[in-house]
């Protein structure tokens, strides 16, 4: 699921219309399933862009409530210090860059 997942969060962000429809058709059935959850944290970690990694954020916030309660307590812990780990990420990344906008 992880790497159609990165591939439709991508389709889904681009200009094309059907493109994008196609994309959340899809993104919607995937969701469906409770494994969507780590399969969005995944995301919200890895993806090279930030629009990717905010799209995954924001289709989590949606899901995650829904799925909660079907996730093993090992999951749950995984979800948990794995959103804890990202936002510390960004936070790092979004100063590193206004460090280095304001050095330039």
């Amino acid at each position: 699921m992880a790497q159609s997942l990165e591939l439709l969060l991508i389709q889904f962000l681009m200009p094309d219309n059907d493109a994008r429809r196609q994309a959340e058709d899809q993104i919607k059935r995937l969701a469906k399933d409770p494994q969507v959850v780590p399969a969005l944290v995944q995301h919200l970690r890895t993806a090279k862009t930030p629009n990717v990694r905010q799209l995954a954020a924001v289709l989590l916030r949606k899901k995650i409530t829904g799925h909660w309660a079907k996730l093993s307590p090992q999951l749950k812990q995984l979800v948990k210090q794995s959103l804890i780990e990202s936002i510390t990420m960004e936070h790092r990344y979004s100063w590193d860059v206004e460090l280095f906008l304001a050095l330039i």
